[in-house]
This record gives structure tokens, C-alpha cells and sequence, in this order.
């Protein structure tokens, strides 16, 4: 299929600025297409739009559909269909997600259920779930299609999962890997394996780009609980330990528990019934001393090295640069 490319890790380094000016024309597209496909005559709906797309964050899963269709020289007006598609499905699992957490704020904002309730924000979200399955199936391609139903079943059972394990000391590691596997790690999959399918590649060739996005999502997410943990209120537009305050129990405080589960457990429990902030600087201090929040940033570091390996395989090109750099900048990323 294609002539296997010899790796080479010291190309001119590429930044998130360059990522996305590579692929700044598919970006307008995405915008002008997500516009035009919530088009609407009734003015509340149009409403809604605005406030929900008016602050996009960094559309990371649109981004690798472009820079892979790149790579693969798809079509492009189908890569700013699918795009939409998870961009879409991403967006209304935000939305799902702010209900169930009950949060305030999303990207600096207030959030769509804080400023316009549970029931409009539950049901605007499944309106963006369906206008997804909608445009997947005018694209016509019915393997993507299938694959985008699946994700979506996995997400979903992702977060029954989260639900069940919420506020629970007794969760292992095997309980938070499945779900940061359905929540987050299989859409960044399907995202990158969807190009491979519009390039018709075989099976094989697919399968890499599959396991490129599989351990950049499972980095993306470690790095994330990473950086609940050492970040700051300023830089990551919410409060340190949001997971913990909310109930989820992430990677630095399951290996914490492992390790001085009879210390630990009284002060996460001290956490959720008194909200006590000096509780979660301690807390800060004992995932640091005892090394599993460095240990949680070593493992986002080997997902992201092996997702690298995958685009051995890939057409040796500029696209192909940039995706094998983006996972060290997910790594070195703020929030």
C-alpha cells in the first residue's frame, strides 16, 4: 500500500500554531458547513447555536480528521462532513456531561445548562446526536457509519460507567481504564481510522491509524487527570481536583489509595462531605510525594511515544510530520 517510511524524530519543530495553520481553509469549511447544516428558520434554536459554537475550544478531533485526509489525499469536502460529524457528537457529550456533573462553567463560560436548565441542555444535546447520525448517513459511506454508532454506544456506556463508579473508593485501575477507553480513547480512534476509510486503504493500514488515535486519546485523557492534580485554578478555567470534588476517582488518587488506602480514604471522604480546600492541598502533596501523579504523566508519555510508532506506515509527507508531533504537544500542553 504504501513504502514504509523510516521515522525521523528531528524535524523542525512543529506547535500547535502550526498545526492548525496547515489546516486553516478545512477550519473555515467546518465552520461555514456547521452554520449552514443548524441552519434554521426559528429564532430560539438559532439562539442556542450561538451560544453553544460561539466558543469552540480547540477542535482537536476535527483537526486529525484534516491533517490524516490530508496525509491520505481525501476528498475534502467529505473530511468537512465527518468532521461535523465528531465535532457534533463530541459537542453534545459536553453538553451531557455538564448536566450530569452539574457544572457551571464550560471553556470559561457558563455552561449551557447552567444559564438555560437540565431539560433544554439534555435535549439540545440529543438534537446534536441525531443532525450527527444524520449527516453520517447522507455521506454514504455506511462502515463509517456503522463505526460512528458504535463509538457513540461505547461513549454512552463510558458514562453509565463513570456514573456507577462516582463517589466510590473500591474503583481499580482495570474500572478507570474502561472508562477512559469508551469515554475518550475510541472517538479519538474512530476520528483517525474514518480517514482511512475515505483513502480506501485495507484493513492493515486502517488498523494503524486506529491504534494512532486509540493511545493519542488514552494520552490525551492521562495527561488531562494529570493535569487536575498539578495545575492551577488560573490556568485550567476550573478548580484543582474538579474530578475529585465531582466523585471520580482518577489514576493518581487509585494508585494513592493502592499505596495508604487508610490515610487516603478519611481524607477523600473529608473532601466530599465538607468541601475542605486544606483536605486538597494535602492531597496535592501526597499524589506528588508518593510519585503517582508523575507516574500517571510517565504512562500519558508512553501512550504518546507508541501512538507515534503507528504512522511508520503512513505516506512520508508534511501532514504525517505534524501528526507524529502532536502527541508530544498534548503532552506538554497547559489544560
Amino acid at each position: 500500500m504504501f513504502a514504509l517510511a523510516a521515522m525521523t524524530f528531528d524535524m523542525e519543530k512543529i506547535s500547535t500554531g502550526t498545526i492548525y495553520a496547515a489546516i486553516e481553509g478545512d477550519l473555515r469549511s467546518l465552520d461555514q458547513a456547521l452554520d449552514e447544516a443548524l441552519q434554521t428558520e426559528h429564532p430560539y434554536f438559532s439562539k442556542l447555536n450561538r451560544y453553544v459554537f460561539s466558543n469552540p475550544g480547540k477542535r482537536l478531533r476535527p483537526a486529525l480528521l484534516f491533517l490524516s485526509s490530508r496525509m491520505l489525499a481525501c476528498n475534502q469536502e467529505t473530511s468537512v462532513t465527518y468532521a461535523m460529524v465528531y465535532e457534533l457528537i463530541h459537542t453534545a457529550t459536553l453538553i451531557h456531561d455538564d448536566v450530569i456533573d452539574e457544572a457551571v462553567k464550560r471553556r470559561g463560560l457558563d455552561s449551557l445548562n447552567h444559564n438555560k436548565g437540565n431539560t433544554i441542555s439534555v435535549l439540545y444535546g440529543d438534537l446534536l446526536y441525531t443532525k450527527a447520525n444524520s449527516l453520517a448517513v447522507e455521506a454514504g459511506n455506511f462502515e463509517v457509519l456503522a463505526q460512528i454508532c458504535q463509538v457513540t454506544q461505547r461513549m454512552i456506556e463510558g458514562e453509565i460507567l463513570q456514573e456507577r463508579w462516582n463517589f466510590d473508593l473500591d474503583i481499580q485501575e482495570q474500572d478507570y481504564f474502561e472508562i477512559l477507553i469508551s469515554k475518550t480513547a475510541l472517538l479519538f480512534a474512530a476520528t483517525m481510522e474514518t480517514a482511512g476509510y475515505m483513502a480506501g486503504l485495507d484493513k492493515e493500514h486502517r488498523h494503524q491509524l486506529y491504534e494512532y488515535g486509540y493511545h493519542l486519546g488514552v494520552s490525551f485523557q492521562l495527561i488531562d487527570d494529570y493535569l487536575d492534580y498539578a495545575g492551577d485554578e488560573r490556568t485550567l478555567g476550573k478548580p484543582v481536583l474538579s474530578d475529585l470534588r465531582e466523585g471520580k476517582v482518577t489514576l493518581p488518587i487509585i494508585r494513592l489509595l493502592e499505596r495508604s488506602r487508610d490515610i487516603t480514604k478519611p481524607m477523600i471522604e473529608q473532601v466530599w462531605q465538607q468541601h475542605d480546600d486544606a483536605i486538597i492541598e494535602q492531597l496535592r502533596a501526597a499524589v506528588t510525594e508518593q510519585e503517582t501523579l508523575h507516574e500517571t504523566w510517565e504512562l500519558g508519555q508512553s501512550y504518546a511515544q507508541k501512538a507515534q510508532g503507528f504512522l511508520a506506515a503512513m505516506p512520508d509527507n508534511h501532514f504525517r510530520d505534524i501528526l507524529m508531533q502532536v502527541p508530544q504537544l498534548m503532552l506538554n500542553r497547559v489544560k
